[in-house]
């Protein structure tokens, strides 16, 4: 069973140790691919915006230059999870195990559902419903208008992602024990064994398992045959969307947390290696690998029309003076090539960032206390519009974009609508 001593046993290795680099290989999709957004996008009811997990929202029109905190809504502890809104509400977990309906225009509290402990994931919506896990190894289904609990599951692990929903069907990862995990892990004397589960929408029935040899973290991507999903064993699985039997799988030489992102035939994701790859939807070949010399990489991709988009956590240790700040990228879809770097003043980037056809919002946020830390707006062509400075360790939430109004959770235990 791998643990997390393998960042030390990876210390011997450097990126460069992979036989790919960014550019050199064959080039992805075909002409004809699309990017599975081709509207506009008016609602944002999974963890990405929608099952392909891209993060992308289209030509829709920017914040302002100087943008205003329309409200806050503050609960009694951080906000880790994502906010999703659908059908005017906001929808958001806390760590004070408590998953919020907020109204999109007022802030106003519409109800709350108590879960047993912390809720690090984001929920997903679909058919007036809102699904949730939580650290209390449950996932629970409940009535979007009144938060009543319709069903829930009990399983062998925490659960830190978050679910995709579609045609029926709940796809979500169960287990997570290393590092932001495992002191709640070993309370709660869970299995180191991690799975994909396949649920009805309407029971919570399984109607297919598959289990992997670690934790899994990363919030599924659902295409009409396939469902994507990386995990701690150090690889990306492609499973049949209806058998749960694998595909193909992708090795990396480190965890993935982050949630695969589809589009133009290709899937995009990282690794905990600093890693950026994208790879044939169908076949699992490496089409590119790029590099970010960063410590890890726990976000997810944002792929618009011409690139893909992340923000990684360099390296800082204790014997070196030099402090190295996170900053997000900028990467050439089809090459991998990179494009731009935007350097950050903090030194983390955990959150996803959520992306237009000019401008991308991203949090940032640090271990302790401090500032520097927050949220900024960043031109597609590494241009800072705006920053907001946030309390506490600042915004590991990732923002969505509805309506010309910005939502995302802070670790000062506030939810904002930003515009």
């Amino acid at each position: 069973m791998k643990r997390t001593n393998r960042r030390r046993f990876l210390a011997a290795f450097s990126s460069s140790a992979f036989a790919f680099t960014a550019g050199c290989q064959r080039p992805v999709a075909s002409a004809s691919e699309r990017h599975p957004v081709s509207e506009p996008v008016t609602s944002w009811p999974t963890f990405r915006g929608g099952r392909y997990n891209t993060g992308y929202i289209g030509d829709v029109s920017p914040l302002d230059s100087e943008p205003s905190v329309e409200w806050t809504f503050e609960a009694d502890d951080a906000f880790w999870g994502s906010p999703i809104v659908a059908d005017g509400t906001v929808y958001i977990g806390s760590a004070d195990s408590a998953l919020y309906a907020l109204d999109a225009e007022t802030g106003e509290e519409r109800w709350s559902f108590e879960a047993g402990h912390r809720i690090e994931g984001t929920p997903a919506h679909a058919d007036g419903v809102v699904y949730v896990g939580s650290y209390d190894k449950h996932l629970y289904a409940l009535d979007a208008e009144t938060g009543e609990e319709r069903w829930s599951r009990g399983f062998g692990g925490l659960i830190r992602g978050s679910p995709t929903i579609w045609d029926g069907t709940v796809y979500t990862g169960v287990g997570c024990h290393n590092l932001a995990c495992a002191w709640y892990a070993e309370e709660a004397n869970v299995s180191e064994t991690g799975w994909v589960y396949a649920l009805d929408a309407e029971t919570g029935e399984t109607e297919w398992r598959y289990e992997v040899g670690d934790e899994v973290v990363s919030t599924p991507a659902v295409t009409n045959n396939r469902v994507y999903v990386g995990t701690s064993d150090e690889a990306l699985y492609a499973l049949s969307r209806s058998t749960g039997e694998v595909e193909w799988t992708y090795e990396t030489r480190d965890m993935i947390w982050s949630s695969p992102a589809v589009a133009y035939g290709s899937v995009y994701f990282t690794d905990w290696n600093g890693n950026v790859h994208a790879a044939d939807a169908a076949t699992g070949e490496q089409e590119w690998l790029a590099d970010t010399a960063g410590r890890y990489i726990s976000g997810s991709v944002a792929v618009g029309e011409e690139a893909v988009y992340v923000g990684h956590t360099p390296y800082n240790t204790l014997d070196d003076p030099t402090t190295n700040h996170a900053k997000v990228f900028r990467f050439d879809r089809e090459s991998g090539a990179e494009n731009w770097s935007f350097e950050t003043p903090a030194l983390e980037v955990g959150s996803s960032p959520v992306l237009t056809e000019d401008v991308l919002y991203v949090g940032t946020h640090r271990q302790s206390d401090g500032d520097g830390v927050g949220v900024h707006a960043i031109t597609t062509d590494g241009q800072e519009e705006w920053f907001m400075e946030i309390d506490g360790r600042g915004v590991g939430s990732s923002p969505a974009l509805v309506d010309g109004r910005l939502y995302f959770g802070g670790t000062d235990a506030k939810v904002y609508a930003v515009e």
